[in-house]
């Protein structure tokens, strides 16, 4: 039991440290709005999964409120939706891909060492291999719903001004 919190709360801290030390303090309200869309999302995925006999989750840290991993969907992959926007900001699709590519293959690696290594996650009818192509998928999707929630600032000094 000690190992698998060692593993989420060391997960955690290291996503988090990551996070302090790329965010600019200017990009707040952009980086607390791809956590919170990464949030929802992954609820919704989450919770299909686990409702449908693909995954479960023997120890939880909310054991009553949600037979989902409380922290995977609602802390890790979000913090990882997080250090991917704080890349890919205006970047070429191109880039954006190739980066969504590699944080997807990081994600599905840890998804496997958590269920290969701990009891945290039992993958029924479920694969690290579902994790990577979801989480390709769900990255750029975050970003983009955050992009359109908080659209780009302009710099001071453009041509266009408001009227």
């Amino acid at each position: 039991m000690l190992t698998e919190w060692l593993w989420m709360g060391g997960s955690f801290l290291l996503l988090l440290m990551l996070i302090i030390r790329q965010a600019p303090f200017g990009r707040l309200r952009e980086m607390w709005t791809v956590l919170l869309t990464m949030q929802g999302i992954k609820w919704l995925v989450g919770a299909l999964k686990v409702e449908f006999g693909l995954e479960a989750f023997p120890v939880r840290l909310f054991p009553y409120a949600t037979h989902q991993d409380f922290a995977t969907d609602f802390a890790i992959c979000p913090c990882i939706a997080v250090l991917y926007a704080l890349l890919v900001r205006g970047r070429t699709m191109r880039v954006r891909l190739l980066h969504a590519a590699c944080f997807a293959a990081a994600y599905a690696l840890w998804s496997w060492t958590m269920t290969r290594w701990t009891t945290l996650q039992v993958h029924l009818r479920w694969s690290s291999w579902f994790d990577f192509a979801l989480v390709l998928v769900l990255l750029p999707l975050a970003v983009r719903i955050a992009e359109w929630i908080v659209p780009e600032t302009r710099q001071a000094g453009s041509a266009e001004t408001r009227p």
